[in-house]
């Protein structure tokens, strides 16, 4: 079937070393999780689980960008219009705020955060950005034009605070603390000047009424303060509510969802010291079993509100008696792509269900094989071995000649890494072990064995190169095995830890990976190294200073690729020592092929993205539908 071109942007030039790129526009759900919503000239913004920020406008569309390969747990727009705010995370040891000029898509800064965040927010007029830390010295105050951190704003500790707000002349800040207190401090001085005593441990923290009200939840209730004495005024029960941000309302809204509907409450200010009981405004049906609304906003006439399933619904807030089926505004558009390879004269491209093979001129997908739920795909011969990172799946032989697949064998471990080598698959288990299988004979055996194991490749028909840990044994991060005598060697690499090998087939005598180390103050880095198998030398190359533990390489006619850093694709000429970069996509680049001058990137929402070698410009970016046809942007 021929490609559908539907709708087609250009990107832009590049300023202080970072790539501009476009969003793709469609009515593409989110992957996972909706965290949070936002709206701000005559736009919202979600985010989610998939890094994704998605702006949407009042037709429906949304305009997608991925921002990060990490979960986006909080979001914040300026004032200015044009600069979005993201909290970042891995859920653990990485915690970092980027801010972002969605006009360009370009990244303005990051600021590594000391703990996780538990607040995000800008001032009342944007100069100023508030970040609430579980870390001892609590909020941070940056500047939000820099992303330097402001020392003077708060002259003390404010300890964890989940909510954090500003006077409308940027004087006065207020904060509320899980231990119990709503504190107001002068940012022109620096001190506290006002702390009460109030409930603790509430949760979805908002204000309302000109923040006359502050509003939280709790096992399952909703608690009504007063935002100038702390006194709690009301308290409702609302089990698994999700409190809309009120800020901008004279009423408090909130949502309870579940059994397939949600249902809208709204909470009156009756002056300045009373609130009424919930009013039921109206519930509506059509979501999935076990989907619940997770983030909502306000938009001038409408509440949009983002689901665990990724989906966005849109709705009048205006009272209604009746329960009113209603649809998300986004749907299932594309078919995930989740592996791509060289193959002949064009590319393998693996779905959920299917293997197909297309290419950039031809304009067709071919359906070449079926596909049980692998997510990895290596050619050989008239056909392909499927198999799943990160699983105990047993990989298949397909050939596609004759519609036949074959169950090679059931691994003891983890499958970590598979490669063909000539008739030879090198596989890591567990972190622990290296095993060769024979695809003509069915002879399994196991090369290598011992601890914190990331990779291996095998050069020609003997040599074994194993990537590891250095603080394992032996006491080197690349290691040579001898595949008949089964002799080890440790070699000589000033590297803590190698992973991600590479060999160029027509130039057997070099390995290549990618290395984190650190300096003698104990610095991280990461970077290219290169092998030379008969000078025993090595050197290093595109250092960055950080780890990123999920680059990948891929060695091309002496053209080596990589998106370390992880923004962007980039190549580097061995021969030439050309080092090119490559305008991203949408998405965020993943995986690469090469055929010929023809390369294709696998992007992380599933998208391909083609390029012509020696050009930096996206020539396309390709999704797979539904109905099994290709739509370009």
């Amino acid at each position: 079937m021929s490609v559908r071109k539907f709708l087609a942007f250009s990107a832009l030039s590049f300023s202080l070393g970072i790539a501009f790129a476009t969003g793709a526009d469609s009515t593409q759900a989110h992957a996972s999780d909706v965290t949070q919503l936002s709206y701000a000239d005559d736009s919202v913004f979600s985010s989610g689980n998939d890094g994704f920020l998605i702006k949407w406008t009042s037709d429906d569309m949304g305009e997608h960008f991925q921002v990060s390969d990490l979960a986006i747990k909080m979001m914040a727009r300026s004032p200015n219009g044009t600069d979005v705010a993201v909290y970042e995370t891995d859920g653990g040891a990485i915690n970092r705020i980027s801010v972002w000029n969605w006009k360009t898509h370009a990244k303005k800064y990051t600021v590594k955060m000391p703990a996780t965040v538990t607040s995000l927010s800008y001032s009342a007029r944007g100069n100023f950005i508030f970040c609430g830390t579980a870390s001892s010295m609590g909020a941070l105050v940056l500047n939000a034009s820099s992303g330097s951190v402001m020392n003077g704003k708060l002259k003390e500790s404010t300890g964890i605070v989940n909510f954090i707000t500003t006077s409308d002349t940027e004087n006065t800040a207020v904060m509320y603390s899980p231990n119990g207190t709503l504190s107001y401090y002068n940012l022109k001085s620096g001190a506290r000047k006002a702390k009460f005593g109030t409930e603790e441990n509430l949760s979805g923290v908002t204000m309302f009424n000109k923040s006359i009200f502050l509003a939280g939840k709790k096992d399952g209730q909703i608690f009504i303060i007063q935002g100038t004495s702390g006194k709690n005024i009301a308290t409702f029960n609302a089990s698994n509510a999700m409190l809309i941000d009120s800020m901008s309302k004279d009423d408090l809204y909130y949502i309870v969802s579940g059994n397939g509907q949600f249902s809208l409450f709204k909470v009156s200010s009756e002056g300045s010291k009373s609130v009424s009981a919930p009013l039921l405004v109206r519930t509506c049906s059509g979501l999935k079993p076990n989907e619940k609304i997770t983030s909502a906003s306000f938009e001038k006439d409408f509440i949009y509100a983002g689901t665990s399933a990724g989906n966005i619904y849109k709705f009048e807030f205006v009272a209604q008696e009746r329960v009113d089926s209603i649809i998300p505004i986004t749907e299932k558009m594309y078919e995930r792509i989740f592996d791509v390879a060289s193959a002949g004269d064009g590319f393998y491209f693996l779905t959920g269900s299917s293997v197909f093979k297309s290419s950039y001129e031809s304009e067709t997908i071919e359906e070449k094989g079926r596909n049980d739920s692998y997510t990895d795909i290596v050619p050989y011969k008239n056909g392909a071995v499927l198999w799943s990172r990160g699983t105990r799946k047993s990989p298949v032989l397909c050939d596609f000649s004759s519609g036949t697949q074959k169950i090679l064998f059931n691994p003891n471990g983890i499958v970590q890494k598979l490669r063909v080598s000539g008739d030879l698959l090198v596989e890591v288990e567990s972190n622990s072990s290296v095993i060769s299988y024979d695809l003509v004979s069915g002879k399994r055996e196991v090369l290598y064995g011992g601890t914190s194991i990331q990779d291996a490749v095998l050069l020609g028909e003997n040599d074994l190169y194993v990537a590891k840990t250095k603080s394992t044994p032996p006491a080197s991060a690349l290691v040579y095995v001898n595949r008949r005598t089964k002799e080890t060697v440790p070699l000589s690499i000033a590297h803590e830890i190698v992973y991600s090998l590479a060999v160029d087939d027509k130039n057997p005598s070099k390995i290549f990976g990618i290395a984190l180390g650190s300096d003698t103050k104990g610095k991280l880095s990461t970077s290219i190294f290169e092998y030379d198998v008969r000078s025993k030398s090595t050197r290093s190359m595109m250092p960055i200073p950080e780890e990123d533990g999920d680059a990948f390489i891929y060695l091309n006619s002496s053209v080596l690729y990589t998106n370390l850093g992880k923004a962007l694709l980039r190549s580097y000429n061995l021969s030439s020592s050309r080092d090119f970069m490559y305008k991203r996509s949408a998405s965020l680049p993943l995986k690469v092929a090469r055929n010929g001058g023809r390369i294709v990137v696998l992007n992380r929402d599933g998208s391909v993205s083609w390029y012509n070698s020696e050009i930096a410009n996206v020539l396309s970016d390709w999704y797979l539908t539904t109905d099994g046809s290709w739509m370009a942007f």
